[in-house]
């Protein structure tokens, strides 16, 4: 079968993930379509092909690809709201038939027109991981999951780019930074909500010798927003009440714990965006004001989770506490305005079980003064 790309497929370095296999020159030649255009989509770094007359799409024409070809192609392409179907395209040697995935809505498209080089220069680097993580889960049992959890596959990517290319600003030198850690092997062991691998690396002592393979489980968490909502004038704070599925599996006999407003941080947003987003729906109040106070691993040993924690300045004083979340994710959240001053009391006696939150009220205590006066 001959099947014409017209977007990030056109990337010799993602058609190999896809494909699992390099395509010979022979098998590839450049072609347009007629009365087609393509725009970025709405919904991330990704090209969407519509129709519009008089226009044209530039592309390459994949010959001669066999049946597993096709397979990874449609697992690829098929879940998004693509569908494959026959057409024709132009080429140096004339018209050809071919088949092309097409969109079933030309509402995904934005006003701007695509741009490869755009996207090979802004945002190949995390589709290329992004792709990779994908397609490790083709014939699995994880496969349509996959296809359901992209944008958290798609997040993972993103972090993990920005984070590779960021000069590290950390106080711990490690043994040598310039000594590299080395990855064996890495097995995806599970995909749901979170994932779930496992490692097999090598990495440096302290001593500059370098230890044997050791393997090593790793969930794959969220980066998230974590916000303690705080009126300065009344003196209160807004906690949030919900069932935790971790306590009830240890089995603690009370599995509803208060904590701060928290939720995911989602691809291509900044964590403040977040915050103020979670805080309106977890607790139907707007912030007027957020006040970083710091962000970090709450759990490095065991997974990549990393939180921004900000008090979020409120006016509390028409606020009646009720029952809010997104129902549709499961969410039933309580409210509760509560005087700073017990809050405090509990997190000195260790009444408040969530770690988070006694971190943040613990620094409020340290820096409330300075928020009232501003």
């Amino acid at each position: 079968m001959d099947i014409f790309v017209f977007g990030t497929l056109r990337s010799d370095t993602l058609r190999k993930i896809v494909l699992g296999r390099d395509i010979s020159s022979d098998d590839i030649c450049e072609a347009t379509i007629k009365d087609f255009q393509v725009y970025w989509a709405k919904e991330g770094p990704f090209p969407v092909m519509i129709p519009e007359p008089n226009s044209e799409a530039h592309g390459l024409v994949l010959k001669n690809l066999r049946e597993p070809d096709i397979e990874r192609l449609n697992y690829y392409e098929l879940g998004f709201d693509y569908v494959l179907a026959t057409t024709s395209v132009e080429t140096d040697a004339g018209q050809i038939g071919v088949s092309a995935y097409f969109c079933n809505r030309s509402d995904m498209a934005t006003a701007k027109l695509w741009s490869f080089d755009d996207w090979l220069s802004d945002h190949s680097a995390i589709q290329y991981l992004a792709a990779q993580e994908f397609l490790d889960f083709f014939g699995t049992k994880f496969g349509d999951t996959a296809q359901v959890m992209y944008n958290s596959i798609l997040k993972r990517a993103e972090v993990f780019v920005s984070e590779s290319s960021t000069p590290s600003s950390a106080l711990e030198s490690g043994p040598d930074l310039n000594t590299n850690i080395q990855i064996e092997d890495l097995k995806r062991e599970y995909l749901g909500f979170f994932a779930l691998n496992q490692v097999d690396l090598k990495y440096p002592f302290f001593d500059n010798s370098t230890s044997g393979v050791k393997s090593r489980t790793i969930l794959m968490g969220s980066e998230a927003s974590l916000i303690l909502p705080y009126d300065p004038i009344l003196d209160k704070v807004l906690l949030v009440e919900q069932f935790r599925i971790g306590p009830f599996c240890r089995g603690d006999k009370a599995p509803w714990v208060y904590e701060p407003v928290a939720g995911m941080i989602e691809f291509g947003e900044k964590p403040e965006v977040a915050a103020k987003r979670e805080v309106f729906e977890e607790a139907g109040i707007e912030v007027t004001k957020l006040v970083k106070i710091n962000s970090g691993y709450p759990n490095p040993g065991e997974a990549t989770t990393y939180f921004y924690n900000y008090i979020g300045i409120v006016d509390l004083s028409d606020y009646s506490p009720g029952i809010y979340g997104v129902r549709d994710e499961g969410e039933d959240i309580r409210t509760h305005v509560i005087d700073f001053k017990e809050v405090f009391n509990w997190s000195i006696s260790n009444k408040l079980r969530v770690l988070p939150l006694n971190t943040m009220v613990l620094w409020l205590a340290l820096n409330k003064l300075k928020l009232s006066s501003k």
